[in-house]
């Protein structure tokens, strides 16, 4: 699966694929990326960062 993400937040988002936390990336304000899920069925999971989580990364 190949899906392309635009972060129209304010705020960073983490990006997760196929659940392998170890190769996260954050997309800042404003980023777009081409991601792509090597697993079938595939997951990419979207977390929103804020306050201190956003500070953390």
């Amino acid at each position: 699966m190949r899906i392309s993400i635009y972060n129209d937040s304010d705020n960073p988002i983490r990006v997760i694929v196929d659940h392998d936390e170890s190769d996260d990336l954050i997309l800042e304000s404003g980023d777009e990326r081409l991601i792509e899920s090597r697993d079938v069925p595939g997951t990419i999971e979207l977390r929103e960062l804020d306050g201190p989580q956003a500070s953390e990364r």
